[in-house]
């Protein structure tokens, strides 16, 4: 009896779906060709029955590995943020400055929705607040790149 290569099952396998076409001619070159592959591996019918009939270790689909962490062990460590650096473009700004800046956007009709939207709320929070108003820095520089590019536009009319 003799023992089929890796090779020839993978020809094999691809061989023996083919004997269930309805083509009768098809079915008769198929088994020639299954014959063929067989007599090429100094096999016979009877060692591809063997092979079929053989336990098989199962195939591995997907195998996940982390290495980055222990996933058994797990602990989540809350620490506080340390504070945002005041550089100059998010630095601050009081609610009068966010009130004339954003009166000052809002006369003119260049804003997108967006920015319009943020700029009325920045605006009603500012007037609302008053002193205890307090901006994000990403808002400052929203707000400040939005003035920087309304006195470029205005400095591009005149």
């Amino acid at each position: 009896m003799a023992e089929l290569d890796k090779n020839t099952i993978k020809r094999l396998s691809k061989l023996l779906p083919m004997l269930t076409s309805d083509q009768p001619g098809e079915v008769t070159a198929t088994v020639a060709a299954i014959l063929r592959a067989l007599n090429s591996a100094d096999a016979s019918i009877h060692d591809l029955v063997a092979a079929l009939g053989k336990q098989q270790k199962p195939r591995v689909i997907e195998r996940i590995v982390y290495r980055d962490r222990v996933v058994v062990e797990e602990r989540i460590v809350y620490r506080d943020r340390a504070p945002a650096p005041k550089d100059v473009a998010g630095a601050a700004m009081s609610a009068d400055d966010v009130s004339k800046a954003a009166r000052t956007l809002l006369a003119d009709a260049f804003l997108h929705d967006r920015e319009r939207d943020f700029v009325c709320n920045m605006l009603a929070r500012a007037e609302r607040e008053g002193e205890r108003f307090s901006i994000t820095s990403k808002q400052s520089v929203w707000l400040r790149e939005l003035t920087v590019r309304h006195r470029e536009m205005e400095a591009g009319r005149g």
